[in-house]
């Protein structure tokens, strides 16, 4: 699996994420995205670009806390 978007709750979480795949060598970009979720409520992803599945890995091993994954 090539790319895809880590979704969560707060901006916090989300530059936690990329800065643990920065050190790793994986490449991310934070984005703002609205009304997503059971509850609307706005999130932000980290896409990444590459190496999607590992990047999981490296965050659930690291208790990030992750809302959704969805792939390109």
């Amino acid at each position: 699996m090539n790319g895809g978007i880590v979704l969560f709750s707060s901006i916090t979480w989300a530059i936690r994420a990329q800065k643990l795949l920065a050190a790793q060598g994986i490449e991310s970009s934070i984005r703002k995205i609205s009304k997503t979720g059971k509850n609307k409520d706005c999130a932000y992803g980290l896409d990444v670009k590459s190496d999607f599945e590992y990047a999981l890995r490296i965050l659930k091993s690291s208790d990030i806390r992750i809302v959704d994954a969805l792939t390109d």
